[in-house]
């Protein structure tokens, strides 16, 4: 009698630890936005790694000497890393440049990417109605990015690359990675975030005032660190630990269709953060668009 109260229980509590974990994401967004005039983001990427790398590897270190965990696809968690790296970076890049509920929209075009990569590349046989769900998401894109008009911003595909290099990351997690414990996962991140960024930040100082005025969120000129970005910068790695962690206890809990359906409240909050932070009111293009691909995605989901 008691199961399905059990069930119960923890369905809504992964709608709950799914609906945290966008809050913050989409406040964490909401602040790499908010501080891309005043902090680089390989600075950024930087001093998060110096915080997380530490940690987590001395966590790791204990774990493997001790006997109790044992890494098992080092080459496919790194491509994974690089994945996820290159789709922070194009979607980060883009926030300075246009609206976030156009990033967010963009960005959440992910799972008509995932359906099309496990197809081509996962043996996983889409349906004709995963296929309409595929054409109606990118319609919403077109409406939303309005390729050939004067209001194009080249800007705005930086998300969708991201959301492309995204679902790449998903692939390969579901085929390769699935047996790696999660926080091995986010080390491989936060070295690749690591080593990146003091490439990145090489680059910076070598390229000049020309390379930074071709990307000023990307090439940004290392700022001092005040008080407000050092409070950022350890939120921001605490924030992405309790993100990840609670997105992936979702998905154990509770039915990965449901948790799916209510990822997508993201759009809301970014719209949320974008009005309050940054004045930004989304157009009828985007409302549009962000519906279309709404239901697309939803319909990916549920197949």
């Amino acid at each position: 009698m008691s199961t399905p109260h059990v069930r119960n229980d923890s369905v809504y509590q992964g709608i709950a630890l799914i609906v945290s974990a966008v809050f913050l994401l989409s406040l964490a967004d909401a602040s790499v936005k908010y501080f891309s005039t005043r902090l680089a983001l390989w600075q950024l990427f930087l001093l998060v790694s110096c915080i997380s790398v530490p940690l987590l590897g001395t966590w790791l270190a204990t774990r493997i000497s001790s006997g109790q965990l044992h890494v098992t696809s080092v080459p496919w968690v790194t491509a994974r890393s690089i994945l996820l790296l290159l789709m922070w970076v194009a979607y980060y890049s883009a926030l300075p440049l246009i609206p976030l509920s156009v990033a967010a929209v963009a960005i959440y075009t992910t799972p008509l990417f995932i359906a099309i990569l496990s197809t081509c590349y996962g043996a996983e046989r889409l349906s004709a109605r995963g296929w309409i769900a595929v054409a109606v998401g990118f319609a919403g894109v077109a409406i939303v990015l309005r390729p050939g008009s004067e209001a194009f911003d080249l800007a705005v595909l930086l998300p969708v690359i991201g959301a492309v290099f995204y679902a790449a990351a998903m692939v390969v997690t579901r085929r390769h990675c699935r047996g790696e414990h999660p926080l091995v996962m986010a080390l491989g991140l936060n070295i690749a975030f690591l080593i990146a960024a003091s490439f990145g930040g090489l680059l910076s100082y070598l390229g000049g005032p020309a390379l930074m005025a071709s990307a000023p969120g990307l090439f940004l000129t290392w700022q001092p660190i005040g008080w407000q970005e050092a409070i950022f910068i350890v939120s921001y790695a605490i924030a992405l630990v309790t993100i990840n962690t609670a997105t992936a206890k979702a998905y154990q809990i509770a039915p990965s269709a449901l948790i799916g359906t209510f990822d997508y409240i993201y759009l809301i909050f970014a719209c949320l953060w974008g009005y309050l932070i940054f004045d930004e009111v989304p157009g009828v293009h985007t409302w549009g668009g962000m519906l279309l691909i709404l239901v697309a995605g939803l319909l990916v989901i549920r197949r």
